[in-house]
């Protein structure tokens, strides 16, 4: 029977059901509360950490993050044949450890290509391998390019 029929129950009972009926929908409405405060705290501090620092790689002990190992591989697969490997440059393209662009204008001249006098560069938007990881590439130059990480493949750390 719900509360509002007292005749069957004493005003008290009622009463009492109800504040517990109440106080643990407080508990669980606090309880949820406090999750997705934590869960937002915790992203809120990742984002924070990133922006803050201006580093889209991670090396502990000498090994990269699976972000930064991937950029490699792409970059080893699609890039090197022109930047030369590691980054070091060649005779068809500039060396991007020595001269890596901020990241916006990084994602702006992959996607969209660029040319300087006979030297063309064709945009990657619509490469399915590389348009969606052109944070990844970055992250593995910017190590190269802040000398945090060596030539050379680099060692994956464990997922």
């Amino acid at each position: 029977m719900s509360p509002i029929h007292v005749e069957t129950k004493g005003w008290s009972q009622c009463s009492a059901a109800r504040r517990i009926a109440t106080s643990r929908l407080l508990k669980q409405v606090f309880l949820l509360s406090a999750i997705v405060s934590s869960l937002g705290a915790i992203a809120g501090a990742s984002a924070q950490t990133e922006t803050t620092a201006g580093k889209f790689y991670r090396i502990t002990g000498g090994k990269v993050d699976a972000r930064t190992y991937h950029g490699y591989r792409l970059y080893q697969g699609s890039c090197s044949h022109c930047h030369g490997p590691d980054g070091m440059g060649s005779t068809f393209a500039t060396p991007l450890v020595d001269h890596l662009p901020e990241a916006d204008a990084f994602r702006r001249i992959v996607s969209g290509g660029q040319s300087s006098g006979t030297s063309v560069m064709k945009g990657f938007a619509e490469d399915p391998n590389i348009a969606p990881y052109i944070d990844d590439i970055y992250a593995y130059l910017q190590a190269r390019a802040d000398g945090a990480l060596g030539r050379g493949r680099p060692i994956k750390s464990a997922p």
